[in-house]
């Protein structure tokens, strides 16, 4: 009996050891549950399809969304969106009932004290209309030496250029005057003047005689060159006085250029071999001199 019951007991330790290991290889072997997973209760049941909820807005709202990037794609100038009135419309007709009660009021004044302007000039005269943004370009204020025909002439070309007309050149004339033609101008009486022509041929026929006359050949003659000139300093005052004489050929300017040259033998004796034909030919050939002279010493130029 007692061998009996330990050989029991030795049965009984192997099963439980035995059990126990096919326990543990199980535990191994079999896939764990993660940790992600989710549960089947009714709650995990009610969250899922709150998910499923919102994705299906979030997918309508992109939906909406690429649609809306289309019709912006389809109109990137905002100017489509603007309703069709325009406000240009609206300005223009203010600015054009300003224009026309200014005009009114103006009428209305000079009716009742006379236009404004030089009381030189007559009523009629300086009934004037300035045009918009009348501005004239660089002309020059005329000071008494220039001949008046030739400078009233480029003054009118300058005005009907800004758009005026005969009344805008005789009211805008004192502005473009110098100290001599204020002198002229407000010293004579009143309504002296009804028209522009008027104006126009008393302005020519006072400073005509006062202006700078221009020369003749024989002014041109009498440039010389001096005793240890440099021959550019000749060629410029010769050519300055030149510009100065309106009617004058080639070959009397030439003539006038050698009879100068009384210092500067070697161009003058080079001009008398071969003399030239034009006065671009002649300046050539004493700028040639010129740049020649320049260049040597100062005790080797005659």
């Amino acid at each position: 009996m007692g061998q009996t019951a330990t050989l029991l007991k030795r049965v009984q330790a192997v099963s439980y050891s035995e059990a126990t290991s096919d326990q543990t290889h199980r535990s191994r072997t079999s896939p764990q549950p993660s940790r992600h997973h989710r549960s089947c209760s009714p709650d995990n049941h009610r969250t899922d399809s709150r998910r499923d909820d919102g994705g299906r807005d979030a997918g309508g709202h992109r939906e909406q969304n690429r649609r809306r990037g289309q019709e912006v794609n389809q109109h990137r100038d905002l100017r489509y969106n603007i309703p069709p009135k325009d406000a240009r419309d609206r300005i223009n007709r203010r600015a054009t009932e300003r224009a026309v009660h200014e005009n009114l009021r103006r009428i209305e004044y000079d009716a009742t004290h006379g236009p404004p302007g030089l009381r030189q000039f007559s009523s009629h005269l300086r009934q004037v209309v300035w045009p918009r943004n009348f501005k004239l370009e660089k002309l020059k204020k005329y000071d008494g030496k220039e001949n008046p025909e030739n400078w009233i002439t480029l003054y009118e070309i300058d005005v009907r250029s800004a758009a005026g007309d005969e009344h805008v050149m005789a009211n805008y004339f004192p502005v473009v005057l110098d100290q001599a033609g204020h002198q002229w101008l407000l010293g004579l009486p009143e309504d002296s003047f009804n028209s522009w022509e008027e104006l126009r041929q008393a302005f020519i026929d006072n400073f005509i005689a006062t202006c700078e006359q221009p020369g003749n050949k024989y002014d041109l003659e009498r440039i010389r060159d001096r005793k240890n000139e440099p021959l550019r300093d000749y060629i410029r005052r010769f050519s300055d006085m030149r510009l100065k004489i309106s009617k004058i050929s080639h070959d009397e300017a030439i003539s006038a250029f050698i009879k100068g040259l009384r210092f500067h033998k070697a161009l003058r004796n080079k001009l008398l071999r071969k003399r030239p034909t034009t006065m671009a030919e002649l300046l050539a050939t004493a700028k040639n001199y010129a740049d020649a002279e320049r260049s040597r010493p100062a005790s080797s130029v005659r």
